[in-house]
């Protein structure tokens, strides 16, 4: 089995907003999405509704390299949205806007999501940011994806920027999973043996008419439907583009340690000590600070402590 490459890209959703109202904007000039795409290609799209758009970064093996490329796509669209009398703001949920408000985006795939599921789609007023990190080997991408699971509500942890709703206070950091968890095919994925077990799962899947492509999928971390690599959805906006790049630098981490653990002693690094996806879990008091001691993390995926 060859080495990974490990490469590292960053995909952003922001928000565009009225710079009086502080509101979104719930019907932008369509001459916008095409000023940023004459200056970044297809590096940015359209996203489900009119009021976000996506960023994505190349794939980099240098976490500077990656946060140059990233501010400059910050730069480049907050530059354009002024330009039509708009601001963009990095969060996970806007403070007060109100899903019902918002237009779905002109194109077949949007229309198609929305005619699917309806208001399910219509109340996604939320943003993310996935973290893909290169693993050529798609066994060994499956593989990561069981172990790794564990450490999803950390990286989580590590990201939070949605505690508002609707111009209400949650009282917790991250609102937008409850939010994007009312989609189907979301949280945590099965664990698959190997990739043959995915192929299949998506097969019937397709087969039954559920979805019509693997990007219909859209669990907290997935194989990607498009480049090789794993794809951690999991995390919010991070609105610091420091935080993005940190959280970022701390999945490929795991990634290689994981991948290291493995060949070191393959029998024994499979899978989580219960042998099931671990899930997401809140505090009992939200604001408490979480430690994640990374002295303990070879002995939550083996009998033995972490050499």
């Amino acid at each position: 089995m060859d080495r990974p490459s490990f490469t590292v890209g960053i995909e952003e959703e922001y928000m565009l907003i009225d710079p009086q109202t502080r509101n979104l904007v719930t019907d932008p000039d369509p001459d916008l999405f095409d000023r940023c795409q004459e200056l970044l290609g297809d590096r940015v799209t359209h996203e489900l509704l009119r009021s976000q758009i996506e960023v994505s970064t190349r794939p980099y093996s240098s976490i500077d390299a990656l946060g140059q490329d990233l501010r400059y796509l910050r730069r480049t669209v907050i530059g354009v949205a002024r330009e039509y009398g708009m601001e963009v703001i990095a969060a996970s949920t806007h403070p007060f806007a109100q899903w019902w408000q918002q237009k779905v985006s002109i194109g077949e795939r949007y229309l198609m999501l929305e005619g699917r599921v309806q208001s399910l789609a219509r109340r996604m007023v939320i943003c993310g940011m996935h973290v893909h990190v290169g693993i050529e080997d798609r066994d060994l991408r499956i593989d990561l994806m069981g172990q790794v699971s564990y450490f999803l509500a950390h990286l989580l942890a590590l990201s939070t920027s949605s505690p508002f709703w609707g111009g209400n206070d949650t009282g917790l950091k991250c609102f937008r999973l409850y939010v994007g968890h009312g989609m189907p095919r979301t949280r945590h994925p099965e664990l698959f043996e190997s990739w043959s077990a995915y192929k299949r799962h998506l097969d019937v899947l397709i087969g039954a008419g559920v979805i019509q492509s693997p990007s219909e999928v859209w669990w907290d971390i997935r194989p990607s439907s498009i480049y090789p690599t794993l794809e951690m959805r999991v995390t919010d906006m991070c609105t610091k583009i420091d935080d993005a790049l940190a959280v970022a630098t701390v999945y490929v981490c795991l990634l290689r340690m994981l991948y290291r653990l493995k060949r070191a002693e393959p029998a024994v690094v499979d899978r989580p000590p219960t042998g099931r996806p671990v899930r997401r879990y809140e505090r009992s008091s939200p604001g408490e600070l979480v430690h994640f001691d990374i002295k303990t993390v070879g002995r939550a995926l083996q009998p033995h402590p972490h050499r």
